[in-house]
């Protein structure tokens, strides 16, 4: 019998196994949708509206900035917001894990709009930030940009699923 796995254990491996693999075939799909998107009216959209929502946080905020299109600027920093300064890119990273988790499709539809609000919040908070560093710390932007904000967004949305994972699907735990 040694090195012969037990049924109920060979069963158990097998949902694993296929739970893994819903989740890596929904999350290849989100990353297809996302390239897809790239230069789509929809996304030149996304892009526009979140250039005018941050120029509208920074003067309600009591920066004097203009906003043209999708860019952003005073006369001492301006920033254009392209696809990939939106939300859209962690909103479909964190639908997908959604709808790859085994929770009711009411439990997904909560989870996304919640995600959807939540990323881009805190996108929001990042591109005000970034505008704060951009005139008054223009020499620490790229590591606030690149290393910084693009990190702490993606934890963001992993932790977010999590909590949504733990709270808001109705499983039982364990």
């Amino acid at each position: 019998m040694a090195g012969k796995i037990p049924g109920f254990l060979l069963g158990t491996r097998l949902r694993e196994m296929g739970r893994l693999l819903v989740v890596a075939l929904s999350l290849a799909v989100a990353l297809l949708v996302y390239f897809r998107l790239f230069g789509t009216p929809f996304v030149d959209a996304v892009s526009r509206w979140t250039a005018a929502s941050a120029a509208q946080t920074l003067n309600a905020l009591g920066a004097s900035v203009v906003n043209t299109g999708t860019v952003v600027g005073s006369s001492s920093f301006a920033y254009d917001v392209v696809a990939e300064c939106t939300a859209i890119g962690p909103i479909i990273l964190f639908a997908g894990a959604v709808l790859a988790y085994p929770a009711t499709w009411r439990s997904r539809a909560i989870g996304i709009g919640m995600g959807v609000v939540l990323l881009s919040a805190i996108n929001l908070v990042r591109l005000v930030s970034l505008f704060y560093i951009g005139a008054y710390f223009p020499n620490y932007l790229p590591m606030a940009h690149y290393l910084v904000w693009q990190a702490a967004i993606i934890i963001f949305a992993i932790l977010l699923w999590l909590w949504w994972a733990d709270r808001l699907t109705g499983r039982a735990h364990g």
